[in-house]
């Protein structure tokens, strides 16, 4: 697959729930979207989290991967490479979705989710992880 055929990343979100409709299977929901979180300690551990991410169309087939990275890029977390069927229609979007458990952050910074496609970077989003006593929350 050329670069010209590869999908193009429209938007990457990192939520706790992904629900998909039954009958129109295209129609996506994410619920409670993060773009960081605050936590009392660390290691601090998420239970459950998805990645998901919406594409432009392609004919062509190819492989998606979401990393968690933290600021020195070492990577924290990875989905598995998973392999996307080409869409009918070259105006309609994919979209792709990953999820992790027992994600575990270890320090405050800043992380991206970082989404590959044929293992190349096509965009990240920004994940903010900050550290506040109990004290300052009540």
């Amino acid at each position: 697959m050329t670069k010209a055929d590869q999908p193009q990343l429209i938007g990457i979100v990192l939520c706790e729930r992904v629900l998909q409709d039954v009958l129109r299977r295209d129609m996506i929901s994410c619920i409670n979207i993060h773009n960081g979180i605050t936590v009392p300690a660390f290691p601090y551990v998420i239970p459950l989290v998805y990645s998901f991410a919406q594409l432009t169309g392609s004919h062509h087939e190819f492989n998606y991967q979401f990393k968690i990275v933290d600021r020195q890029g070492n990577v924290i977390a990875s989905s598995p490479v998973t392999k996307v069927e080409p869409l009918p229609n070259r105006n309609m979007t994919h979209k792709v979705i990953s999820a992790f458990s027992g994600l575990t952050f270890h320090e405050e910074g800043m992380y991206k989710i970082v989404l590959s496609l044929e293992g190349e970077e096509v965009g990240a989003l920004p994940f903010q992880v900050v550290q506040v006593s109990p004290e300052a929350t009540a």
